[in-house]
């Protein structure tokens, strides 16, 4: 083997190490993160809010479950999980994410009351 194909195959063996770490740098099937960095905060249970609204009223918490239905335009989107479903607002942030009904989320944000229905004004969503 010449020097030549010796060089050459030690660049392309590089070539393809740095792709993979790249790959992993940024994770193929990564989440998909929008808006405020999710915390380290504990899950809380979509039906524990729903069960007990009053006392989950204002605080901020981090929910995750499968979007069941997301507005045209990514606003907007219920979460549903164990078949407890919460409606997040996401336009009141700023943000919209793009079409994801089926796919697993997490998100955070403050609880609110509107129309005595609990629903969440989403600050941050991680896409699993």
């Amino acid at each position: 083997m010449t020097s030549h194909s010796c060089s050459t195959t030690v660049r392309l063996t590089l070539l393809g190490f740095a792709a993979l770490a790249i790959m992993a740098a940024h994770g193929c099937g990564s989440a998909e993160n929008y808006g405020e960095a999710l915390s380290n905060a504990p899950m809380t249970s979509i039906g524990d809010i729903l069960e007990a609204p009053g006392s989950f009223d204002g605080r901020t918490v981090k929910v995750e479950g499968e979007i069941v239905l997301e507005c045209s335009t990514g606003c907007w989107l219920n979460l549903e999980q164990d078949g407890a479903t919460i409606h997040v607002d996401l336009k009141p942030s700023g943000l919209a994410i793009p079409q994801r009904v089926g796919s697993r989320a997490a998100v955070e944000g403050r609880v609110l009351i509107r129309d005595r229905q609990p629903m969440i004004v989403g600050e941050g969503v991680e896409i699993l």
